[in-house]
């Protein structure tokens, strides 16, 4: 049995691992993600406000180093906000267990914005150790030279022995 045009049903939208949507990636939209991700720590809604699909911005972020370092700048936004409003919360004399409101509505409980916030500093003392130049990569000819004086002061050894 043939279906006619008019009662075609479109398909269903391909996962991601089905079919590749190509993304536009305007500065607008790109600010309009990060912003978000620095106000809610979401990248789900982020990509939602942006207009794209969640694997869209995680292959942006492996494919192009710059829009990687404002993904993480936007991140360490987010937690000083974090730690402002745990801040403000807890001069304004506010219980503990009224929670923390974020600027998108939301409560937040406080023993999980502490938590949070413990884990981050933990990370960047971490981070911090590492600061400076990337460590520069040999090339196979310096490794196989490296190589090579050492098989030679290894043999030199075993001859006097």
């Amino acid at each position: 049995m043939a279906l006619q045009p008019d009662t075609l049903q479109a398909a269903p939208e391909a996962t991601t691992s089905q079919s590749r949507r190509w993304v536009r990636w305007t500065p607008l939209r790109k600010g309009k993600f990060l912003d978000h991700l620095a106000i809610s720590g979401n990248v789900t809604a982020s990509a939602a406000v942006a207009g794209v699909r969640v694997s869209a911005v995680y292959t942006l972020r492996r494919h192009d180093a710059a829009f990687a370092r404002d993904w993480q700048t936007a991140i360490e936004n987010g937690y000083q906000l974090l730690e402002t409003l745990v801040l403000g919360h807890v001069l304004s004399g506010a219980a503990r267990a009224t929670g923390i409101e974020t600027p998108h509505g939301t409560i937040l409980d406080m023993d999980a914005a502490l938590r949070l916030l413990t884990a981050y500093r933990g990370g960047a003392a971490k981070r911090a150790d590492k600061a400076g130049p990337p460590e520069a990569r040999s090339t196979i000819a310096d490794a196989d030279t490296a190589i090579l004086r050492k098989l030679r002061a290894i043999e030199k050894r075993r001859g006097a022995a």
